[in-house]
């Protein structure tokens, strides 16, 4: 297993001589073994931390798991650390995933810690029997063909899975020839969890009933899975820069250009477009498909959607713009006078409103939805910008007659948490001008006739 596990690490290019490496340990026989493994790798010469993040789920057992990471650290003349997170405590204050917040809080945590040691590479205990796992937990859950690749063998070319591709026998195997005393995490033997009823019952019954070979079929599907993602990168890479358009810091995609494409390269552009436009978030290959049969469905005539709660997709002109630029704009931040001409930035809302007299537009096809031009001998100074307020109406540009401001969201279908969150500039007498990024007030439009014309212009502020 030893040789098996430094082709691996070869293969991948995983670690370079002299690395300081980050080893989660557990006290389990997984990560017991990684860290055996790395210490015997000589020839690498690496300077190993063994990291216990203690969850404070198991106070008993983790009295001894603490007990065995400082013996080992001093056997085997090793670094160690110790860091506690009180999950129960969080639990309490949110009540949310005790594994998804375990999971995403040790993760922080080994990067802190990276950043603090400036340490190299951080190791992780995952086996082949874990991928198996995953992927048929995936397969249920109903992932995308990304999903079914699996556990990446090296993420952000940071965390890296030296005994990924080495079955839970083995490892145990190794574990006993080798002599090494490994504690049990009770917690694994209790099927409440998901990912435990997968490995106690339903894997077993299945390589039982259906197929023995399971996880070497499983193991196949993901790699298959990987490198159709290769493939879909390579060719998005290709397309890139003619199928999407980045402009003041939002991304879009032409409609007329994606509607050309095949279905899954439809799929696969919108999943990375809002990677994104919302790194933090993970879509799910519903909501990509259902966005997919949206734009198909509406192509030219895309309606406003919301994503999630920072971002929201919109048509501009047969590009759809995926942005976020409301996140900080909220009913609660006030009214704000602005100077007419001039410029008035507003850091509450992360906004610039720039505004000139006399500037006339050249070609209307050319207009932002973040500008307007107005008919300046109407209206009433000086402009404000303020939020949605009960009562509130006003004439869309191309309407019959005056609408409420909530029947005009509804009609859009504007979510209702989106419309707090929609600038309106109105004039000194309360009128609205201009619902931002949406639509214009008839009464203030520029026509043949208008002798005064007001150019005014919403941008992110410049922070550099």
């Amino acid at each position: 297993m030893l040789q098996k596990v430094r082709d691996t690490i070869k293969k991948h290019r995983m670690l370079v001589k002299g690395d300081r490496v980050i080893v989660g340990f557990s006290g389990g026989i997984d990560s017991l073994c990684l860290l055996h493994i790395l210490h015997q790798l000589v020839e690498y010469e690496l300077d190993l931390w063994a990291v216990y993040i203690n969850h404070s789920l198991r106070p008993s057992e983790n009295i001894r798991e603490v007990e065995l990471l400082h013996q080992i650290g001093h056997d085997w003349g090793i670094n160690t650390r110790e860091i506690k997170l009180d999950i129960p405590k969080r639990l309490r204050e949110k009540p949310q995933s005790l594994q998804l917040l375990a999971r995403e809080e040790r993760y922080k945590l080994f990067i802190s810690l990276r950043d603090e040691i400036n340490a190299a590479k951080i190791a992780l205990g995952h086996h082949r029997d874990d991928q198996a796992e995953t992927i048929l937990y995936r397969v249920i859950r109903g992932t995308g063909i990304d999903g079914l690749a699996g556990i990446p063998i090296i993420r952000d070319r940071l965390f890296i899975r030296p005994l990924l591709e080495v079955p839970r026998a083995e490892i145990r195997e190794y574990a006993l020839k080798n002599q090494l005393s490994w504690l049990e995490d009770s917690s694994n033997l209790k099927p409440v969890y998901v990912r435990n009823k997968l490995r106690l019952q339903l894997i077993p019954e299945l390589k039982e009933s259906y197929n023995p070979n399971l996880n070497s079929a499983l193991i196949r599907l993901g790699q298959l899975a990987r490198e159709q993602q290769e493939l879909m990168e390579v060719l998005l890479k290709e397309k890139w820069e003619k199928l999407t358009l980045v402009q003041e810091g939002r991304i879009g995609i032409a409609i007329e250009d994606f509607l050309g494409l095949p279905a899954y390269l439809q799929y696969y552009l919108l999943k990375r477009v809002l990677s994104q436009a919302q790194p933090t978030k993970q879509f799910e290959s519903v909501v990509i498909m259902r966005l997919r049969d949206k734009i198909i469905a509406e192509n030219h005539h895309f309606k406003p959607l919301q994503l999630s709660k920072t971002i929201f997709a919109h048509n501009l002109k047969g590009t759809i713009f995926f942005e976020g630029f409301k996140r900080r704009l909220t009913t609660n931040s006030g009214t704000f006078r602005l100077n007419a001409p001039g410029v008035t930035p507003i850091p509450e809302l992360d906004l610039e409103v720039r505004i000139e007299k006399g500037h006339f537009a050249p070609d209307w096809k050319e207009v932002g939805d973040h500008e307007a031009y107005l008919d300046g001998t109407r209206l009433k100074l000086p402009f404000y910008v303020r939020f949605w307020r009960h009562g509130d109406a006003f004439h869309p540009l191309g309407a019959t007659g005056n609408q409420k401001l909530h029947d005009f969201f509804i009609n859009l279908k504007v979510p209702r948490d989106e419309r707090i969150r929609v600038p309106l500039l109105v004039t000194a007498d309360d009128q609205i001008v201009w619902v931002f990024g949406y639509r214009l007030n008839e009464l203030y439009k520029v026509t043949d006739s208008t002798s005064e014309v007001w150019h005014i212009a919403f941008n992110p502020i410049n922070h550099a």
